[in-house]
């Protein structure tokens, strides 16, 4: 992977001269997300610097195994940070600061711009995007690499996770011979793959397996074979669960033969959020989400409008205003 070496020496000046860092992931945050800022983190505070991460949510209980994940915060009081990273950031508003703090994406503070999507319009001040990367953290992988920067044993954890997880265990179609190799090297600093693998793909809760139940009986498959499943604000309450505990479902509503591409339609504070997905290589989810003011990936994508499911012969989002 090539990085622009002038954005990358621009960037290594500013941590240079930098003390006191902001690490902002994008909200309801995954594996990329988070492994992309604690690696930051950890590199950070190894050279002695002062970094705080925060996420207007929380994560997820099955990224506990990684080290610091402790330390994000939610509450984000003020901006008194001599650098912000913000990473795996498709779009200004899945911080859920761009209202709040719209300083952050003025370009008058210093702030840097990691991601790998390619709705991405470098809203940084410094801009490290690679649109065609499989996950953010390969980015910053090699962001660190180029800065002769070392990569500890946590910090391949925090890496190889995003890389993991933005594959889909390597599974999906992104899972690049650049991947593979990006992985191999994270895997020879040290990088904890069992923990990993047990903790995100192979650790189920009761409510998990009741949440996926309902998801998997409301699925259907249009004539276009296009296959939906739903989940209410009430399938959440019935399961005793929360939107965490769907990653990964949409990947197995993807599997159902003859999809064109897959979709889970979930109720969340007022909104329908949509995550999308597809094997077909003829297929942009991309391109179908942005037609609801969302983005993403060719294979993976989403996207949120205001509104609720209703039932009728079959499930539609209707405008709750």
């Amino acid at each position: 992977m090539k990085l622009d070496p002038k954005e990358v020496g621009r960037v290594k000046a500013l941590i240079e001269k930098s003390e006191k860092f902001l690490i902002i992931p994008h909200r309801n945050p995954d594996g990329d997300t988070i492994g992309s800022a604690l690696a930051l983190y950890n590199v950070f505070v190894k050279m002695g610097k002062a970094a705080e991460v925060i996420c207007l949510d929380p994560p997820a209980e099955v990224f506990n195994f990684m080290l610091h994940i402790e330390q994000i915060k939610t509450e984000l009081v003020n901006l008194d940070y001599d650098a912000v990273f913000i990473v795996d950031t498709g779009a200004t508003h899945l911080t859920g600061r761009h209202e709040t703090h719209p300083e952050l994406f003025d370009k008058s503070l210093e702030v840097v711009n990691i991601d790998h999507h390619q709705s991405n319009d470098n809203f940084g001040k410094y801009n490290i995007v690679v649109d065609d990367a499989p996950a953010a953290t390969m980015v910053v992988y090699q962001m660190l690499e180029d800065m002769g920067y070392p990569i500890e044993r946590d910090t391949a954890t925090a890496l190889l996770t995003g890389l993991y997880t933005d594959t889909g265990s390597f599974m999906h179609s992104n899972a690049t011979p650049e991947a593979f190799r990006i992985g191999a090297k994270l895997l020879a600093k040290g990088a904890n793959l069992r923990s990993i693998s047990k903790e995100i793909f192979n650790t189920t809760k009761i409510s998990t397996m009741h949440l996926w139940g309902r998801a998997m009986r409301s699925a259907y498959q249009t004539p276009d074979g296009v296959t939906i499943a739903t989940i209410t604000s009430q399938d959440f309450k019935d399961t005793k669960s929360d939107h965490t505990q769907l990653t990964g479902c949409v990947d197995y509503i993807n599997s159902v033969p003859g999809a064109q591409y897959s979709v889970i339609l979930t109720e969340r504070q007022g909104k329908v959020k949509g995550s999308l997905r597809t094997l077909k290589e003829e297929v942009d989810v991309a391109a179908i989400a942005a037609k609801y003011g969302g983005g993403g990936h060719t294979k993976a994508a989403g996207f949120a409008v205001p509104g609720k499911l209703e039932k009728q012969i079959s499930w539609k989002v209707v405008d709750h205003e």
